[in-house]
């Protein structure tokens, strides 16, 4: 959840710090800002504003660049797969098609709804890798349909690895989709999602958003 936090403010608590320092620090000393999100978020900062990407179970604060517990929160027991890769199926026959091929300078976009994508891995160490950029434009649960299951499948945020909240086989509509693993993420948050190591030097995916 966004919570934009206004600049002028921001910037007249930053010089507050600069200008008072630690207790123990000479004068004139800066003040290192530590995340004002943390313990249970973490801090975005963006042009138009700074916001709090809060842990599961809690919310944005209204007042400020804080994460407060959730009072509406339930903790979840399972993950709902809907219609267990059959719309996903659809998509291996129907396209829309692309191919992506992982590079270690750069990191494609894999973030299309509704796009089966043919994900081109690299050697590295005798195996095969890749990490692509994925942007979330939307909240809430997604499911990465996979061509298999014997691949390793890695989702971070920047160096936080993102637990999957289920992994299971797909309803068996289509040969190209055989693995869902689903994660729940958050608008416009930048993740890179790492196949391998694996033997496969090849592999097929859709990444879908459950409405």
């Amino acid at each position: 959840m966004r919570t934009p936090f206004p600049a002028l403010l921001l910037a007249g608590g930053l010089a507050v710090l600069t200008a008072c320092g630690g207790d123990d620090a000479p004068p004139g000393t800066p003040h290192e800002q530590g995340d004002p999100c943390d313990p249970n978020g973490h801090i975005h900062r963006e042009p138009e504003g700074d916001w709090c990407h809060c842990n599961r179970g809690y919310v944005a604060s209204d007042e400020g660049l804080s994460c407060v517990a959730d009072p509406g929160y339930v903790p979840r027991t399972d993950f709902d797969f809907g219609d267990n890769g059959e719309h996903a199926c659809w998509h291996v026959t129907n396209g829309p098609f692309a191919t992506v091929t992982a590079s270690p300078e750069r990191q494609p976009r894999v973030d299309d709804f509704h796009t089966h994508y043919t994900v081109q891995l690299r050697p590295e160490n005798g195996q095969s890798v890749g990490t692509f950029s994925f942007k979330a434009w939307a909240s809430g649960d997604f499911i990465l349909y996979l061509s298999t299951p014997d691949v390793a499948v890695t989702v971070k945020e920047g160096e936080r690895v993102v637990e999957p909240l289920g992994t299971q086989a797909t309803g068996g509509f289509c040969d190209g989709l055989k693995q869902m693993v689903g994660y729940e993420l958050t608008d416009k948050v930048q993740y890179t999602v790492t196949f391998g190591p694996t033997p496969l030097t090849t592999l097929g995916l859709v990444i879908e958003h459950l409405q």
